[in-house]
């Protein structure tokens, strides 16, 4: 006679550790000239220039206090960009789990949410600065590593959401989900951002309906 094994409950997708923190000073005189540098810097690729000393009203002796080298600058800007964004996204998925508990949210909203926030993050971004990194990020073992670092705690974070609100059945995996969502959505909201202009209109409407459509129950409400 067989025995009958207990099914256990579904495992929640792991939480990944954040990834390391920003470099930071403890005199507070040397941590705002460091931020003012970064300040400047991110106001520079803006405006397609690089001066980043004359700028900050600092000299280039003192600009490379703090940088190696022009390199070690962009590294840095992009990782305090990059926590800035984990932090931002940290509270809205809080907010998504708080709200699916309560019944206070439904799935057309979790992803909308998340569609709009990924495209005024990526538009917000000045497009040289955006070009620059997602270039470096396939070229420099440094950046595709700090690519890689919140790339995967992002995927594991949406994650977490899906295997909330969306069953095991409709979503087998819900890392596997996140890590290809995660990556569409990011995709052609930089590929837009990039291109302005009536040519990618409709874009993020026809992205928030097609990951809508994948993530619902069958018959469930549009």
């Amino acid at each position: 006679m067989s025995e009958t094994r207990a099914q256990s409950p579904p495992r929640r997708p792991r939480s990944a550790p954040p990834p390391p923190a920003p470099r930071s000073f403890p005199q507070a005189r040397a941590q705002a000239s460091y931020e003012k540098l970064l300040e400047a810097a991110l106001e520079l690729y803006a405006e397609r220039g690089y001066h980043i000393a004359e700028r900050a009203g600092m000299s280039v002796g003192g600009l490379y206090r703090y940088f190696r080298d022009k390199h070690q600058i962009f590294v840095e800007l992009m990782h305090r960009l990059l926590e800035q964004n984990r932090l931002h996204q940290d509270a809205m998925i809080a907010e998504f789990e708080a709200a699916w508990d309560a019944g206070a949210i439904d799935l057309r909203q979790v992803v909308d949410s998340l569609v709009d926030w990924t495209w005024s993050e990526t538009h917000g971004a000045p497009p040289d600065l955006l070009r620059t990194y997602m270039a470096m990020s396939y070229q420099d073992e440094t950046f595709a590593a700090l690519r890689g670092q919140y790339d995967r705690y992002e995927q594991q974070a949406i994650a977490r959401v899906i295997a909330k609100a969306i069953s095991r059945s409709r979503v087998p995996s819900p890392l596997a989900a996140a890590r290809v969502l995660d990556m569409l959505v990011e995709t052609l909201a930089i590929w837009s951002a990039l291109h302005p202009g009536a040519g990618n209109r409709g874009v993020k409407r026809a992205t928030r309906e097609m990951i809508y459509r994948f993530l619902a129950e069958p018959g469930e409400p549009g």
